[in-house]
């Protein structure tokens, strides 16, 4: 469930941002991406935690996948 904060205005640009940011790293555009994070980081302090746990979730969802398929 979503809390307050993560439903502000605010955030919700912040979190556009970093998962620009998210695009432009996979695409080798580091700097871009680097810039894209500060202006999150600017709009929200806490964007960063918040992806780090949704990178984290990702990666759980993506092994536990891994798994099932080697199961078959």
């Amino acid at each position: 469930m979503a809390t307050e904060h993560e439903r502000s205005p605010e955030h919700k640009k912040a979190h556009d941002l970093a998962e620009q940011a998210l695009d432009q790293a996979a695409e080798g555009n580091a700097g871009k991406a680097r810039d894209l994070i500060e202006e999150a980081k600017s709009i929200d302090p806490r964007i960063g935690e918040e992806m780090s746990r949704e990178a984290k979730e990702d990666q759980r969802q993506a092994d536990k996948a891994l798994r099932d398929s080697s199961d078959r």
